[in-house]
């Protein structure tokens, strides 16, 4: 007869639940109709180039979104500013394209009947917020020598600025909220009851005009 010790039977008993737990975990396996595949010696990833066929390959490729490289410019303070929101630079035309300028020769009223030389005042606000600055700007489309930007000064957009300021209009309607408070509040070109009444301003009468 053989005697086995409380530590044999210890032993034999875990293993007994290890070999349960075992067939346990690959009954639903078995049930599902899998079966687990061959031990193989190959590695998973080469250690050379391998030539990829795309007509055999069935995984699903995943597109990269480009990234879009900011155009950077740095005008000098002798940047020639034609109105608020078109500029030269390096021999190329640059215009906002989410805000319409006030002609540079735009007298503006206000309720006071007092004369204010807004398009002036206007341009020369611009020329201030981009002389010796540096602009990171993205192109929306260009047109021969002129290109149509989108700019930012130190992550301040410059079309949001001069709606803001009331030194130029929206082109766009994502400007249209700060347009209408620059309205109320009569600011810059708003201080005018024709240019208020109108939503822009409209530029000013040659001789002869009525």
């Amino acid at each position: 007869m053989v005697v086995v010790s409380a530590r044999m039977r210890s032993v034999i008993n875990q293993a007994l639940v290890t070999a349960f737990l075992c067939i346990a975990s690959t009954a639903p396996i078995l049930a599902a109709g899998l079966q687990s595949g061959p031990l193989t010696d190959k590695p998973i990833w080469t250690d050379r180039p391998v030539r990829v066929d795309r007509k055999k390959q069935t995984l699903e490729r995943v597109e990269i979104e480009p990234k879009i490289i900011p155009l950077i410019l740095r005008p000098t303070t002798r940047v020639k500013v034609f109105d608020s929101t078109s500029f030269e630079h390096d021999g190329r035309l640059y215009v906002l394209t989410d805000a319409v300028a006030v002609h540079p020769k735009k007298l503006c009223r206000g309720d006071d009947q007092h004369l204010v030389a807004c398009g002036q005042q206007a341009r020369i606000y611009f020329r201030r917020l981009i002389a010796n600055r540096v602009l990171s700007c993205q192109e929306d489309f260009r047109l021969g020598t002129v290109s149509f930007v989108r700019c930012v000064v130190a992550e301040t957009d410059l079309a949001q600025t001069l709606v803001t300021k009331g030194a130029a209009w929206a082109a766009t309607p994502r400007l249209i909220h700060q347009q209408q408070a620059a309205m109320e509040q009569h600011a810059g070109i708003w201080l005018d009851a024709e240019c208020r009444a109108l939503g822009r301003c409209p530029p000013p009468k040659r001789r002869g005009e009525k």
